[in-house]
């Protein structure tokens, strides 16, 4: 990889928090809290770490909400012999599709989820930038398909007026609430998706540019003064 020494400067400096890989491309991406920063979209790249953000907040509350139900649970039940009972429903109906969906999100743009890059890394630059832009497909079609299905589903959940059977344990709140919860995520996740793809097919055919692996700083600045030294 070619870095250039405004970049190497730029990690070493204050400014920088990581140095982050572009596969294929001479430039760099800046590592952030919610995504990537690159030089040559950021406008779209602040579109994409906002939704991003976003979803994580919504994630990570979902989850701090399921923790703190969970030992309330624990405490009321065995000291008071009084458990809650509706947070069973809260956590399964809302809190644990917030935390999924929305949390999909977020791993996607921040390249958390796992991946094997056996095959792909086996591939020439074309060939990475066709499998790139097979997967962006296959994740749009995936998020367009829970969109749809997301929506109709919530749609009738809505024009029934759907609910909890009045005496049970769940919370009486219309079903469309927490149905819109998926669809939403989706509708989310195809605007971050979107861009890539689109930035996919505007971008020379001749290598992927939005496979954003994080790198070891140290290592990169290292390689990228070595490369420097050898030029001269």
């Amino acid at each position: 990889m070619n870095i250039a020494k405004n970049d190497v400067a730029r990690v070493s400096g204050e400014t920088s928090p990581t140095l982050v890989r572009v596969n294929g491309q001479p430039g760099t991406a800046i590592e952030t809290t919610t995504g990537f920063r690159t030089h040559d979209h950021p406008r779209l790249d602040r579109v994409q770490n906002a939704v991003s953000g976003i979803c994580a907040v919504l994630a990570g509350a979902a989850l701090v909400a399921i923790t703190v139900l969970t030992v309330a649970e624990v405490v009321v039940r065995n000291l008071f012999d009084s458990p809650l009972g509706w947070n069973v429903g809260l956590v399964e109906q809302y809190l644990m599709m917030a935390m999924a969906f929305f949390g999909l999100v977020t791993a996607y743009r921040t390249g958390s989820h796992i991946a094997v890059s056996t095959l792909y890394g086996r591939l020439p630059a074309m060939g990475q930038k066709a499998l790139t832009l097979l997967g962006e497909l296959v994740i749009v079609f995936g998020l367009a398909w829970l969109l749809v299905a997301g929506i109709d589903s919530a749609a009738f959940a809505f024009q029934t007026q759907e609910q909890p059977v009045p005496g049970s344990a769940d919370l009486p709140w219309p079903t469309w609430w927490w149905k819109s919860i998926m669809p939403l995520a989706a509708l989310l996740g195809l605007v971050i998706v979107g861009i890539d793809l689109y930035r996919e097919l505007i971008s020379p055919w001749n290598a992927p540019c939005t496979d954003y692996t994080p790198s070891d700083v140290p290592t990169e600045v290292d390689a990228a003064i070595a490369e420097g030294g050898h030029s001269r």
